[in-house]
């Protein structure tokens, strides 16, 4: 092996060391971090409630009452009820209009077209 490998492998096998010691530096300054052999999971802080169990169930109630909460996944999430001023009649003439002109196909190829 010559010169140049041998320095170009050192300064690889540098490189790495000082990488990693800098990714776990990084790591352990902004959480502390579960000191299993092959866990790099954060350890959360611990938290305490300040609400009973029924004062939560009232607070959920009184949400879905006030329609706040979808009540199933189907509805979630809520929209706002949107009604249109146009009749069935007028956008199907909008949409013939839009066809015979061109428009139609300009855009339908450029939201298709990827």
């Amino acid at each position: 092996m010559n010169s140049q490998h041998k320095k170009l492998i050192a300064v690889i096998a540098i490189s790495i060391a000082s990488g990693t010691t800098f990714a776990h530096t990084a790591n352990t300054n902004t959480l502390q971090l579960a000191q299993a052999d092959e866990s790099n999971y954060p350890i959360l802080p611990s938290f305490a409630s300040t609400k009973t169990r029924a004062e939560v169930k009232a607070e959920l109630q009184q949400a879905r009452e006030k329609g706040l909460l979808a009540t199933t996944d189907s509805d979630y999430p809520k929209l706002p009820v949107v009604t249109s001023s146009k009749t069935r009649a007028q956008v199907k003439t909008e949409l013939e209009q839009s066809k015979a002109s061109g428009k139609f196909k300009r855009l339908e190829k450029e939201q298709y077209s990827g």
